[in-house]
């Protein structure tokens, strides 16, 4: 199932009905989220996405080591962001939602990173990423080598309980 709509246009803007088909594709997904590049080229300075998680979507917490800033937007619905330290403590929970649910809406890391993790805490969780690009996913992502891969379903449940999160 397709996960990423990649933007083609150098003049775009989106409707609510827009992430409704993101939304869609995150529920049909098996890693139960989508994501909208809305920059052309992996090479682009700034890449901006809108990414659609789905409750139970699992990204294994990873860090950027070229010293790139991210941030996140929330546009919809709720997530916690866990921040771990590089040895895996958990150091920080950032309750993040909407502007209007009185959490976090924004959040930024700058070039001092840490190893970070999204999770939706609603049904869906729809948020704007910004990172600096270029963008190599070989040199600009790392995971952790204390958490589990995504494909380890049952460690997986097992790292979410002892996070807190499950």
């Amino acid at each position: 199932m397709i996960e990423l709509i990649q933007n083609k246009k150098h003049l775009i803007y989106y409707k609510k009905k827009f992430l409704k088909k993101v939304k869609n594709l995150a529920n049909k997904n098996v890693r139960k989220r989508a994501r909208v590049c809305i920059h052309t080229s992996q090479k682009d300075k700034t890449h901006e996405m809108i990414i659609v998680l789905k409750r139970g979507s699992y990204i294994q917490p990873h860090i950027h080591p070229n010293s790139k800033s991210e941030s996140y937007h929330v546009l919809e619905g709720k997530m916690d962001v866990y921040v771990f330290s590089k040895s895996g403590k958990k150091l920080k929970t950032i309750k993040m939602g909407d502007y209007k649910s009185n959490l976090n809406f924004y959040y930024r890391m700058g070039k001092k990173n840490f190893y970070h993790m999204p999770i939706a805490t609603s049904n869906f969780c729809v948020y704007h990423e910004v990172f600096s690009g270029p963008f190599n996913k070989k040199s600009d992502v790392k995971y952790s080598k204390w958490s589990p891969k995504e494909s380890e379903k049952k460690l997986v449940n097992s790292f979410l309980k002892r996070i807190g999160y499950l």
